[in-house]
């Protein structure tokens, strides 16, 4: 893994590289969630790396890239288009998949930015569809001001149950530290931006083709209900229901989610 901290504004955006440019084959980029870091797709990397030049940042926010502005434009979409030209240069093409608010923010570059022919989008938000919560998500910034790690393990894990992951059994050491390091590390706010919608609208604009991906089980929509309604009149639009997994689809079923991947976008 490289990583590139491209300049921006007074601060910069975090790019992890992965693999080798490939002639003929456009470059992928990976765009994690809210509450979120590049390591969202940890556990796709090296597959994925295999056959695409892969660019993953920690968006405008989260993890080690700087905090622009509150605004979905000017705090996000015009960080990443400025730091992906500066990578790629304006006329590269490129392709692209979101995940859950990086579904929305991949909706909105399409429609900003020429040469995107394919796009992925794994349980994203914006939808603005039915949720089926499983609970109230745990309080946890006390425990980490207190540094009671012992409790704030313990609201991780519980969280990632509520909201991520379909099974406890599947909520391991290792998606633990991604989701603790992430949220200690967030100062974006995703969810009043997404939650009311917006990502049908933005998809219609686009003419490209879609993929989407969702888990049997995600607690952030009816998958069934939500594909009819972003996929309808949609040409170019495939969609994939995972069994047996829930919003973090790519974790928890990483190499069904890889095969879908390279299918897609080779």
């Amino acid at each position: 893994m490289k990583t590139h901290q491209i300049p921006y504004q007074e601060g910069y955006v975090s790019w992890n590289e992965f693999g080798e440019s490939r002639s003929g084959v456009p470059p992928l980029v990976l765009l994690h969630g809210g509450h979120g870091s590049w390591e969202h797709w940890f556990k796709n990397t090296e597959a994925l790396s295999e056959h695409f030049h892969v660019f993953i940042p920690d968006m405008p926010g989260f993890g080690k890239s700087s905090f622009f502005d509150e605004p979905l434009q000017t705090g996000m979409i015009d960080p990443i288009l400025a730091t992906l030209n500066t990578l790629f240069g304006s006329d590269q093409e490129i392709n692209i998949a979101g995940f859950s608010f990086g579904g929305f923010v991949t909706a909105h570059l399409v429609n900003q930015r020429m040469g995107i022919a394919k796009i992925a989008l794994l349980g994203s938000a914006g939808h603005a569809g039915p949720r089926r919560p499983r609970g109230e998500l745990l309080s946890w910034r006390d425990f980490y001001l207190a540094q009671d790690w012992g409790n704030l393990q313990r609201a991780m894990r519980e969280n990632l149950f509520q909201q991520m992951i379909s099974k406890g059994e599947r909520v391991d050491d290792l998606a633990i530290r991604i989701h603790q390091d992430a949220c200690v590390a967030t100062r974006f706010r995703s969810r009043p931006i997404a939650r009311p919608g917006g990502l049908l609208e933005q998809l219609q604009s686009y003419a490209g083709k879609i993929l989407m991906i969702w888990g049997e089980h995600d607690v952030t929509c009816t998958p069934e209900y939500v594909i009819q309604k972003l996929a309808d009149g949609k040409v170019d639009c495939s969609s994939v229901i995972i069994q047996d997994t829930g919003h973090w689809v790519q974790y928890e079923k990483p190499d069904e989610v890889n095969d879908l991947l390279v299918d897609w976008f080779k």
